[in-house]
């Protein structure tokens, strides 16, 4: 049975490098045409029209959903389809990514008159730029492979996971192009859990300052011990400002005070310079704000600077279901 797991294992390590090795070949592919195929994009008026069959058709409604998702507009257009009447759907302002690893798929080529006739700008993903696709097109990428992880190297399968690759790593760029943040994917994603990261506001799941443990720079620590006992965190506020906060880092500061002036410690004498956020700022860019600071607490002020409460960690992963994948 070792022998057989052994043998099934060194197979599917070996799949993975021949893919590996696919994807990272392209790094070295890249050149001009990829920079002007996202020129070409980006000045179009109309849509991204992917098309492909087969395993390369799959891939192609891959790509169409991811840069649907991030900003530009695509649809997918099956070749067969395109031969009886679902040519229509293309327009002089739309763009033509056709995808053929060989680049002499017959479904594909046939429509290449069909194309020049639209006068779309003809994009190719292929693995082939000698090809008849390559040939006809305004833009070659190549997403060519050494090898194929099938032993037959019959199945699409290294090409296919460089292709998808390629497919993003044009989606990504065109979205740092376009400027596409956060709000503009929450527009896209309203449902489902990226959707929920995104539109909950900080003000929707922060603690509201009178649920939360006060006190002023000038209190004496010898007259709210108790108070510092009871939570773990205990905000120093001035009119309405957020000075600081004593958490369980500036209560070991405490510990170490001299003894002899420890009656005479104030809260300003221990707290810690506080992180804060406004509360019209999204739950999500609190969340990252925590990560980079290494905080399990943020003040939130309103738009005057005033301190209205705090956001935590736990509340933030109990109700809005965040992971740090």
């Amino acid at each position: 049975m070792k022998k057989k797991v052994g043998k099934i294992l060194r197979k599917a390590r070996e799949v993975l490098q021949i893919e590996a090795e696919g994807i990272l070949g392209l790094i070295d592919k890249l050149d001009e045409d990829f920079a002007k195929a996202v020129e070409i994009i980006l000045k179009a008026e109309g849509r991204v029209i992917v098309t492909g069959v087969g395993k390369s058709g799959i891939i192609g409604r891959k790509i169409v959903a991811t840069l649907n998702s991030t900003g530009t507009p695509a649809l997918f257009l099956h070749p067969v389809e395109a031969m009886h009447g679902d040519l229509g759907m293309v327009t002089q302002k739309d763009v033509i990514l056709a995808i053929s690893n060989s680049g002499e798929t017959g479904e594909i080529t046939i429509l290449i008159p069909s194309f020049k006739r639209l006068k779309a700008p003809l994009i190719a993903l292929t693995g082939n730029p000698a090809s008849t696709l390559a040939k006809h097109s305004d833009v070659v990428i190549n997403t060519g492979v050494k090898r194929e992880a099938c032993p037959l190297g019959l199945a699409p399968t290294a090409s296919t996971t460089a292709t998808l690759a390629m497919g993003d790593a044009l989606a990504v760029v065109l979205l740092e192009e376009r400027k596409f943040g956060p709000e503009d994917f929450k527009r896209f994603h309203p449902g489902g859990n990226l959707g929920k990261k995104l539109s909950l506001k900080t003000k929707d799941v922060m603690r509201p300052v009178e649920k939360l443990s006060l006190t002023t720079p000038k209190a004496k620590i010898i007259k709210i011990l108790s108070l510092l006992t009871e939570t773990d965190i205990v905000w120093v506020v001035k009119r309405k400002q957020l000075k600081g906060v004593i958490d369980p880092q500036a209560k070991t500061k405490l510990i170490l005070e001299d003894k002899i002036k420890f009656k005479t410690v104030c809260s300003e004498d221990i707290m810690l310079p506080a992180e804060v956020i406004s509360a019209d700022v999204s739950a999500y860019d609190a969340l990252e704000l925590m990560r980079e600071k290494k905080a399990n607490a943020l003040g939130v002020i309103d738009e005057k600077g005033h301190f209205v409460g705090a956001v935590f960690l736990q509340d933030l992963l109990n109700k809005a279901s965040f992971s740090f994948n």
